[in-house]
């Protein structure tokens, strides 16, 4: 997924460039002392014998070591998904729960089943916390939660936005609404759990729900029938 790598890398960078040109342009010590730049120094830090050139040069020490973190971390994340294996098929449970104060919470379990690289069929099994608060789609939080742990559920959503790694090619436009803003594709919370067969179907398989009552919800997705 050279392209996603590239994209990443890209992004970071010209970000600490913007940090550096931003610290260049002040010019004074207490233009420095706001919440952009405390971030970056360590708890205690004594900076009184610090000069203006002095101070700047930490925090963009600083940011650099953060930022190529950063994409190492990013970097990581997308070998790991490429190496996954091939997604078989996927059952998510969802268990509500009554809470005094914010109704009911949904808690997702998922089981994932898949092909790893050498071929050898496998499983493996997540789970959401509790879903709490108000003013938001409780329940497709609580399954994007669990979806995103899977690493053969995000693998082809990378590489359909590898094979197309321009700016213009958005997530929602390549995968469907929920897929996500960022470079990285993901499944988002809070949308509705209606929108996500669409982005499966993006990549050969279908979301459905195959149970329901007033305490669960079950959804498969599985390979779409040829």
């Amino acid at each position: 997924m050279k392209n996603l790598i590239k994209a990443v890398e890209t992004q970071e960078k010209n970000r600490l460039n913007d940090f550096i040109n931003e610290v260049n342009q002040v010019e004074s010590i207490e233009q420095l002392k706001n919440w952009r730049f405390d971030d970056l120094l360590p708890k205690g830090k004594n900076m009184a014998s610090f000069t203006l050139t002095t101070y700047k040069a930490y925090l963009i020490s600083r940011k650099e070591k953060q930022t190529y973190k950063n994409i190492e971390r990013q970097v990581s994340k997308i070998n790991e998904i490429a190496n996954s294996g091939e997604l078989i098929d996927v059952r998510v449970s969802i268990e509500w729960k009554r809470s005094q104060m914010w109704g009911s919470n949904p808690k997702a379990e998922a089981w994932a089943t898949f092909k790893d690289k050498n071929g050898n069929t496998n499983s493996v099994y997540v789970q959401s916390g509790s879903i709490g608060g108000c003013g938001y789609d409780k329940q497709s939080t609580a399954v994007a939660d669990c979806l995103n742990q899977i690493k053969q559920v995000l693998k082809p959503l990378y590489l359909i936005k590898d094979a197309n790694p321009t700016d213009t090619n958005k997530n929602h436009d390549l995968l469907g609404y929920g897929a996500g803003y960022g470079i990285l594709p993901r499944i988002e919370g809070g949308v509705g759990v209606s929108c996500y067969n669409s982005i499966f179907n993006k990549i050969g398989f279908q979301f459905k729900t195959v149970a329901s009552g007033k305490t669960y919800d079950v959804y498969t997705i599985t390979k779409k029938e040829n």
